[in-house]
């Protein structure tokens, strides 16, 4: 039978019954005539007419289903491809991490068709994890991640889990310069991996607040991560590990140097709030030294950091993990020759705890016209001293700020201290809700009691700076004893910190939250993302605060890249 006489003669039933009824509806022939034409009863004819109008009453199709979606099952692609998919689930791999996985090797597959396939493979959904256990999830071995190499701009299309709060830091870091800083700081490269792709690949995991190079299974396949590099895919974490051993004091000086003008600029006064904080670490490294540690009361195996903040801007200005006993009192003036080399002028002020330095390093910072607020060191004597204080040179004074005791008993007087040529002024305050008074000493002879007790309030900032270090940035969980690479840690925080500070400066409602509560309400989204022609559009997923995220000025056009010769762009999704 030719294709003339299969439309003329219809044998197929189904055909029949389509012939039949387009005759009644669309010819106008009667359901006795068309019957008889097509061999069929009327009664049976009147059936399929009444189902006919049923389905498409239903808007659904009669004759012509739609075609199945999905993959076609039965090639030998398909197969390997769910076998693939079946051994990830059995590792608890989610349905986001499987399609992570997939992209990973070039397979585009959507969520929906995963899942049916789990489902009709006779898998149950997962139950809900802790962030732990979604952590500790393994990749299987069979599906290895693709060596790093530079990101190939070819069209493509993939999805992130983790990538999409990165990424929106791009343009941040393109507008302050941090890229031409980290290649003027002069850190290491290789063949492969250039010094820009490296720093920003480890500076990635600081901003998904990532507490260890080894925990990086959940990003080590996102191709989004990478891009933030540069990069196909993040290098692996033994790669990662051992590059921050190569990096020296030297590098992250020179690029602590570069973060001070990028960060601070023309809106730091000179200002500095300076705190040391025990880094302690549980190995059994002799090298490390005990130091105090404010938090357990005692002194403990640990790493000495120190740390600057500009009280004004919340800004780290400063970072050295490498302090030891032998250096402990020389380390602000350390930082006053750091501050100098790329300010060219010193310091205004110095606000920092007692015990931080000796009085003769105090003197030195006076002869070099730096102001300082500090603690004097109290003791047994210097308390009962108090009867011998004027009682007629008390006074009342209120300190401005929202305080639990704002009305406070002040003593000022000058005096004159060991190892220190001159006079210098002391502060002694009662009724701040302390067992004990605190004698404030400070070479500012002009400022109003007042002002310098509060100016030495605000020095908790650092501290407060301190623990969001170690609540979302790990600081007290150091990857290694090897002071290098704990001071690059460290150093790479401050940039992270800082970019944090930056974005909620310019995010309303956002200002005063810290970087935990940031990451978490907005940035730690998903999204898809399209490369083509060096231009990247990412389309966030719908989250309650991402019209907030997007009130930021370089959300609402697209960026130009420079280091990367590629743009961005981002899109919120739609429900259309």
């Amino acid at each position: 039978m030719d294709a003339n006489e299969y439309f003329r003669h219809p044998n197929e039933a189904r055909q029949r019954h389509y012939e039949a009824l387009r005759a009644v509806h669309a010819e106008g022939l009667s359901i006795r005539a068309a019957a008889e034409r097509f061999g069929l009863s009327t009664a049976y004819l009147k059936k399929l007419g009444a189902e006919l109008r049923a389905a498409l009453k239903r808007g659904e199709s009669y004759f012509f289903p739609p075609p199945p979606k999905g993959r076609k099952p039965g090639t030998t692609a398909a197969a390997e491809l769910t076998a693939q998919i079946v051994a990830m689930r059995k590792r608890n791999l989610s349905v986001p991490d499987i399609r992570a996985a997939l992209n990973a090797q070039g397979h585009a597959m959507s969520l929906w068709a995963i899942d049916r396939l789990l489902k009709q493979e006779g898998f149950a959904p997962l139950p809900r994890r802790t962030r732990k256990e979604r952590q500790d999830a393994q990749m299987p071995g069979s599906i290895p991640a693709p060596e790093s190499a530079a990101v190939v701009w070819c069209g493509e299309t993939f999805s992130t889990e983790h990538g999409g709060g990165p990424l929106v830091f791009l343009p941040l870091i393109e507008q302050m310069g941090i890229v031409p800083a980290i290649e003027r700081a002069g850190f290491p490269k290789t063949s492969i991996l250039s010094d820009t792709a490296s720093v920003l690949s480890l500076l990635a995991l600081k901003l998904l607040g990532n507490e260890r190079l080894s925990h990086d299974a959940p990003y080590s396949l996102d191709r989004a991560m990478g891009l933030f590099a540069g990069l196909n895919v993040l290098p692996k974490n033994a790669t990662l590990s051992s590059y921050s051993y190569r990096v020296q004091r030297a590098h992250n000086a020179a690029f602590l140097g570069e973060l001070s003008r990028i960060f601070q600029g023309e809106k730091s006064q000179g200002e500095c709030n300076m705190d040391f904080k025990a880094i302690p670490h549980w190995g059994e490294q002799s090298v490390l030294e005990n130091n105090w540690a404010g938090m357990r009361g005692s002194r403990i195996k640990s790493l000495l950091a120190l740390l600057v903040q500009d009280p004004d801007t919340g800004l780290l200005a400063y970072s050295d993990a490498g302090i030891r006993h032998r250096n402990e009192n020389g380390a602000v003036l350390e930082f006053v020759d750091f501050w100098k080399a790329e300010r060219g002028q010193a310091p205004k002020m110095l606000v920092f705890d007692a015990r931080f330095t000796t009085y003769e390093n105090l003197g030195k910072l006076d002869k070099d016209g730096i102001k300082f607020i500090t603690l004097r060191r109290r003791g047994k004597n210097l308390i009962a001293g108090m009867e011998k204080l004027p009682q007629g040179q008390w006074q009342s004074i209120r300190i401005e700020g929202r305080r639990k005791h704002p009305n406070v008993q002040v003593n000022d007087s000058l005096i004159a201290l060991r190892d220190y040529d001159g006079p210098v002024r002391q502060i002694v305050m009662t009724g701040h809700g302390h067992k004990h008074p605190a004698f404030l000493i400070t070479n500012d002879l002009d400022r109003p009691a007042a002002q310098v007790i509060q100016k030495y309030a605000r020095r908790w900032l650092v501290e407060q700076e301190i623990a969001e270090q170690i609540d979302f940035f790990h600081l007290n969980t150091p990857s290694s004893g090897i002071v290098v690479k704990v001071d690059f840690d460290l150093t790479l925080s401050l940039l992270a910190h800082n970019l944090f500070r930056e974005l909620t400066r310019n995010l309303p409602g956002f200002e005063k939250c810290n970087a935990d509560t940031i990451a978490r309400d907005v940035l730690q989204n998903g999204a898809t993302v399209s490369i083509e022609n060096r231009r990247i559009a990412v389309q966030l997923k719908k989250k309650a605060h991402l019209p907030t995220l997007f009130e930021l000025p370089w959300m609402k056009t697209r960026t130009s890249l420079s280091w990367m010769k590629a743009s961005i762009e981002f899109k919120t999704a739609t429900s259309s």
